[in-house]
């Protein structure tokens, strides 16, 4: 199996009102991933580069997860997704500590939220965008390719 470099290409809400996150790989094929709405702000506010500021004295999850991380001497080296099974994505965090490499299990959307914050690499195994069905033609390009949806800031 092969790891396949990815990017967040969009975040945001659809016309069904479901919250959405599409990866894309160097080629531009998009991997499209139903997320819940507080993962689609954290996301986006990552992306943007405004971090929520903290709540009082309290970070919020995904920040809070980064300084644990930091806090125990550990890196996060890299996000991969993993799986897709019964129509549900499953990723990984790869991170290192004390010089070993360990693997935690996560949902995507928190690990790539996890990621935009401390600049570690996304990647998809071969094996899961074949399964979610893209094949190996080059996608039409898109008309306009923001990085963002227009509105998610609002909620």
């Amino acid at each position: 199996m092969m790891e396949v470099p990815v990017h967040v290409w969009r975040v945001g809400r659809d016309e069904e009102s479901r919250y959405l996150l599409i990866l894309r790989d160097d080629l531009g094929h998009p991997l499209m991933m139903t997320i819940g709405p507080c993962e689609a702000v954290s996301i986006w506010a990552a992306l943007r580069g405004e971090l929520p500021p903290e709540v009082g004295p309290h970070p919020m999850a995904h920040d809070l997860l980064c300084q644990l991380i930091s806090s125990l001497g550990g890196k996060l080296l890299k996000v991969v997704v993993d799986d897709f099974w019964h129509d549900i994505y499953y990723a990984k965090l790869h991170l290192s500590a004390n010089s070993s490499v360990l693997t935690v299990d996560s949902r995507p959307s928190d690990a790539v939220a996890i990621a935009l914050r401390v600049g570690a690499p996304l990647f998809v195994q071969d094996s899961v965008l074949e399964a979610a069905g893209r094949d190996d033609t080059p996608p039409e390009p898109p008309a306009a390719d923001p990085d963002l949806w227009d509105g998610l800031g609002e909620l």
